[in-house]
């Protein structure tokens, strides 16, 4: 008496259990259309192998400026072009080993043809020069009629495909490169960028031009540009100098946040040997050693 029922029951639930194993397949269809662009590593048509990045700043509308040449090496027989990945980046000039050359833009490429098919190993400099007003990757923070004290900053958070916003460049991690990065900024302000500061220039009209150099292979979603008004605190960690910074007037809370910094960190790695630093803001979402 108390089985039949069961079966019944187990009968009702079939059309159930297979209308759930039916649109399982639709579902993770459905999930994969949703995953990320390019949710597998590309396949590369070059080497980028080494980035000159300048940049100024339009701070009144929050643009970017910049110059870059791109030193890179085809890997393939045949290329017929170059692409970059540039989102909302417009594309004023480029040269090909310092000859001027056509180029083509899309919604999210800079394509530069080639003057004849290449083969692998040929070594090309693409000089862009651009200008933008980035939605995503650069961040421009500034004094509003609710904050009108709040310290100027300009800070990059390139993680993961979000270079491309403020740089037209290989966006994607499976690559690496060596950098130069020049920023000219208020002479007032600081930066902080990949590698060491080779030196910091007068360029004139209340501008200072900061020029910083990274010799260890990194992917270009780590290229960092921070500027702004800052307070800064050196230190030193098993003989390497650390600078902490904090927006300007907010100094006093670095060596209470960061004194501990130092004694909580392992042994120096090859990439830090050099130099390292933490910079601290409200606005800032990730704060690394550089």
């Amino acid at each position: 008496m108390i089985g039949e029922p069961l079966r019944n029951s187990n009968r009702r639930r079939r059309p159930a259990a297979f209308f759930a194993l039916a649109v399982l397949p639709a579902i993770f269809v459905a999930a994969l259309q949703t995953r990320a662009d390019e949710p597998y590593a590309r396949s590369r048509d070059y080497d980028l192998q080494h980035s000159k990045i300048t940049l100024r700043f339009d701070l009144d509308h929050k643009k970017v400026l910049g110059d870059v040449t791109h030193s890179l090496s085809i890997l393939r027989d045949g290329a017929t072009k170059i692409a970059f990945d540039s989102v909302g980046l417009t594309i004023q000039s480029v040269t090909l080993n310092k000859a001027p050359t056509k180029f083509e833009t899309s919604a999210d490429k800079l394509i530069i043809p080639l003057p004849a098919p290449a083969k692998a190993g040929d070594k090309f400099d693409a000089a862009i020069r651009y200008e933008g007003k980035p939605s995503k990757g650069m961040y421009f923070i500034l004094p509003d009629k609710d904050y009108p004290d709040r310290p100027k900053q300009i800070w990059t958070q390139g993680e993961s495909e979000d270079t491309r916003y403020y740089l037209p460049t290989y966006d994607y991690p499976n690559d690496r490169l060596t950098t130069e990065t020049i920023l000219t900024v208020p002479a007032s302000w600081i930066t902080v960028s990949n590698g060491k500061l080779i030196g910091v220039t007068d360029a004139g009209k209340g501008l200072k031009t900061w020029y910083w150099k990274e010799s260890v292979p990194s992917s270009t979603y780590l290229i960092t540009v921070v500027a702004g008004e800052f307070d800064e605190l050196k230190d030193t960690w098993h003989g390497i100098p650390v600078t902490y910074y904090a927006p300007k007037g907010r100094g006093d809370r670095l060596a209470i946040n960061y004194s501990r910094t130092p004694a909580s960190t392992a042994s120096p790695s090859p990439t830090m040997r050099r130099r390292a630093g933490e910079t601290a803001s409200p606005s800032i979402t990730a704060a690394r050693p550089r």
